[in-house]
């Protein structure tokens, strides 16, 4: 059970390390943050995504192993 943890915790240790994922979790609090908080309708919000996911990639590119 021990051995099984330990690899998950790795796992998601890595996937935090990188960029795609943070542009996920971008995308998702603009598409849901758009809709509930501001109430536009989901092409704005997914405008605004879209620009967010964009400027994640730019600076923060995914790293080459």
């Amino acid at each position: 059970m021990n051995r099984k943890l330990r690899k998950l915790q790795y796992f998601i240790q890595d996937r935090i390390a990188e960029a795609s994922t943070w542009q996920g979790v971008g995308f998702l609090l603009a598409l849901s943050g758009s809709k509930i908080g501001l109430g536009l309708d989901w092409g704005m919000a997914v405008g605004i995504g879209s620009i967010l996911s964009a400027l994640m990639k730019m600076f923060f590119p995914d790293k080459r192993k």
